[in-house]
């Protein structure tokens, strides 16, 4: 199985994953990945058992949920992101931000949780190619 793409509609705003380009399934408008950069974030599985989403979040708009174990690529714009992740009601999180160029066209992060005594936060850790997952 492929690791999905995860787009965003410029018209609507609606988070969809997909396979390549796509028509959004809200309002039509066509999603085409030509000519992005790519984030690819890999979810470490939970060594507490921790089976809840990671919601994404890059500059503030939100971006979906990350399941346990699971990796996806969102296509950006070249430009400088933020990436912030969250586990239920918990916002803690070392945020992560990277710049996505022509001659740096992808970014990869791990993301996981980090358990503490009170609560815990989540831990974004920059990433190679090698340590994603292919498939």
């Amino acid at each position: 199985m492929a690791i999905m793409v995860r787009g965003k509609c410029p018209k609507c705003g609606q988070v969809t994953d997909a396979r390549g380009n796509y028509n959004c399934p809200k309002c039509g408008q066509p999603v085409s990945f030509d000519g992005l950069g790519m984030l690819q974030i890999y979810r470490k599985g939970s060594p507490i058992g921790i089976a809840m989403g990671f919601g994404i979040y890059i500059n503030g708009q939100p971006w979906g949920h990350l399941a346990n174990k699971e990796s996806i690529r969102i296509p950006l714009p070249f430009g400088t992101y933020t990436l912030h992740l969250t586990c239920g009601t918990n916002r803690r999180c070392n945020d992560l931000t990277f710049t996505l160029t022509p001659q740096a066209p992808c970014a990869y992060a791990k993301g996981s949780i980090k358990p503490g005594f009170w609560t815990n936060s989540m831990l974004i850790e920059p990433a190679q190619p090698s340590d994603m997952p292919m498939e």
